[in-house]
């Protein structure tokens, strides 16, 4: 493969990953495992190639780390607010504690949700 077939190949990755980073924002995980496998198409494209590097072709690259590294940081938000939120429900799921009153009745404490309703 020459750097030109190379550099197509870039670009593709490169667009695959913006729209990957569009359905990170969005919250689209079906969408997301279709592009996984698109993405591993080009892992053996990008180990094959031993061709030269131009300076095109390196800011290429510097393009795809700088996605990849974005998308990184929004995948771990979202499994940092997926495990936050897990973690508020199961707290909200839990019985509270009946405690004595001094009346020598049992006081139930109020329960908390997530979210707010009219009754």
């Amino acid at each position: 493969m020459n750097e030109i077939e190379f550099q197509r190949h870039l670009v593709s990755f490169s667009r695959l990953l913006k729209k990957e980073k569009n359905f990170l924002i969005k919250d689209k995980a079906e969408e997301l495992v279709e592009l996984v496998e698109q993405k591993e198409k080009f892992v053996p494209v990008l180990n094959e190639y031993d061709g030269t590097l131009t300076s095109k072709t390196k800011g290429l690259i510097e393009q795809i780390k700088v996605q990849q590294d974005e998308n990184l940081l929004l995948t771990k938000q979202a499994l940092s607010y997926q495990k936050m939120l897990m973690t508020a429900i199961k707290d909200n799921i839990k019985a509270p504690a009946a405690t004595y009153s001094k009346y020598k009745t049992v006081k139930q404490q109020a329960r908390t949700a997530l979210i707010d309703r009219e009754v």
